[in-house]
């Protein structure tokens, strides 16, 4: 499958980078960056870094360097000063595209190849290439987007999940498009969260102590930490499972339904609601089909993800990023 990553590299960004050029089902084929996590100049610099720890040929290409309203807010404090855990990683000789990341999108997304865009940073690029090319979001294969809460509370409000926090009027604009949509909230991406513990056990059988097994060991080591510090065990690894889902559709059970970003309100920008009528839930449970009729349905716009099987996630994640062979959880 040919892929674009769209990232604002972010430590769990530079884990799923990660994944996907280890992944034989993919075939990555550039990575725009956004801002999101840390500003994009720096953001574009740690996805030419990891592409070239991981001895990969793959061109980078610089995108929004802020939101489409409103201010810019980075996740420093989560992911380092430096978005990589100042882990004193920069690349070497490696350097950035000169075209943008909506104009390689537009360009690179074709009729004449399937193309799929697994967007793990705030939405701004693809809102921007569907302003470029009206007709962008009809030939796009497939959008896989980290993105929203749906039945769980957000990570930055108590009702917005951070890249649609970032920039709600990029959101709306991608979930509204019309683009085939697979939508990767927190729902799930808090359920497929790696422990402490497990790591511990994986640690000692990676291969290789430097380059990309390395880092990714360094990295999840950060990573953990702050979660420890935050007074949790586990960190969730909500951008590998949005690039394991590319390599393997059926790790989560989706559901079709109608999802809109709230733009406006000082508690609730940022949203995604949900069109989840649980009147008819209920009723159809309980077999009262004569009531069902008379409750309105909503056509749905994206397809939500909402079931995932953590454990296979966790396996293919481990083997793949840290290098195991096999590993299993004790």
């Amino acid at each position: 499958m040919r892929v674009i990553l769209d990232v604002d590299p972010g430590v769990d960004d530079a884990l799923a980078i990660l994944l996907a050029l280890r992944s034989p089902e993919l075939e990555l084929v550039g990575l725009t960056t956004v801002a999101g996590n840390v500003v994009v100049d720096q953001g574009t610099q740690n996805a030419l870094a990891i592409v070239e720890r991981a001895g990969a040929d793959v061109r980078v290409y610089p995108g929004a360097d802020r939101p489409l309203a409103g201010r810019l807010t980075t996740a420093t404090l989560f992911h380092g000063s430096d978005g990589l855990g100042d882990l004193g990683i920069a690349p070497r000789r490696a350097t950035p595209s000169t075209t943008s990341a909506a104009a390689f999108l537009c360009e690179a997304v074709r009729d004449d190849q399937a193309t799929t865009v697994v967007a793990l940073g705030p939405l701004t690029n693809l809102a921007l290439a569907c302003r470029m090319d009206a007709d962008w979001p009809r030939r796009v294969h497939q959008v896989v987007a980290m993105c929203g809460a749906v039945t769980v509370p957000g990570n930055v409000t108590a009702v917005a999940e951070a890249n649609c926090y970032a920039d709600p009027e990029a959101a709306a604009i991608v979930l509204g498009s019309g683009a085939p949509v697979l939508m990767v909230p927190l729902d799930v991406t808090m359920r497929g969260a790696l422990s402490r513990e497990r790591f511990e056990q994986a640690r000692p059988a990676v291969r290789q102590k430097d380059g990309a097994f390395g880092l990714a060991c360094s990295l999840l080591k950060f990573y953990l930490g702050m979660a420890s510090r935050l007074g949790s065990t586990t960190a969730a690894l909500h951008d590998p499972l949005a690039v394991a889902i590319a390599c393997a559709p059926d790790l989560v059970g989706s559901r079709r339904l109608r999802v809109d970003v709230e733009l406006e309100g000082s508690i609730s920008r940022g949203q995604t609601i949900a069109w989840i009528d649980r009147r008819r839930e209920r009723l159809e449970d309980r077999g009262d089909h004569d009531d069902v009729v008379g409750i309105e349905t909503v056509e749905g716009n994206v397809d939500v993800a909402l079931e995932v099987d953590a454990e296979r996630f966790l396996r293919l994640f481990l083997e793949r990023v840290l290098g195991l062979e096999r590993h299993r959880s004790s």
